[in-house]
């Protein structure tokens, strides 16, 4: 069977609270659709990415995000904001979803693999 990646876009949150409540590089807990996800200000933008480092399924909660990097506190293994790309050794990627802003709203992209003929598009 074929399949085809499609992206949903689930609203997340306002723009006035994350110009009110996100600072550059301070993590924030985020659930997208019953997900465990961390939100983080970087570049005047919202990144989402997944609570679990992938290096070994711990939170990055207690993470530090400092030059487009998030940096698990227990492994210092680092992870790029944008790809997700292991910046360390572990040769792991960590789940980054897309984000947008559209009428004063965020949107996180959550893609969904579809049979090819139940392509929404």
């Amino acid at each position: 069977m074929f399949f085809k990646t499609h992206v949903r876009w689930v609203e997340v949150l306002s723009n006035t609270d994350f110009i009110n409540n996100y600072v550059e590089n301070e993590i924030h807990p985020l659930t997208v659709e019953a997900k465990s996800c961390l939100a983080t200000k970087y570049d005047k933008k919202l990144r989402v990415f997944d609570d679990l480092c992938p290096h070994q399924a711990i939170s990055l909660k207690d993470a530090n995000c400092s030059g487009g990097m998030v940096i698990c506190s227990w492994h210092k293994y680092a992870y790029c904001l944008k790809s997700g790309k292991d910046l360390s050794t572990s040769g792991n990627s960590l789940k980054v979803y897309q984000t947008k802003l559209e009428n004063e709203r965020w949107y996180v992209g959550v893609e969904e693999k579809l049979p090819f003929w139940m392509d929404p598009m």
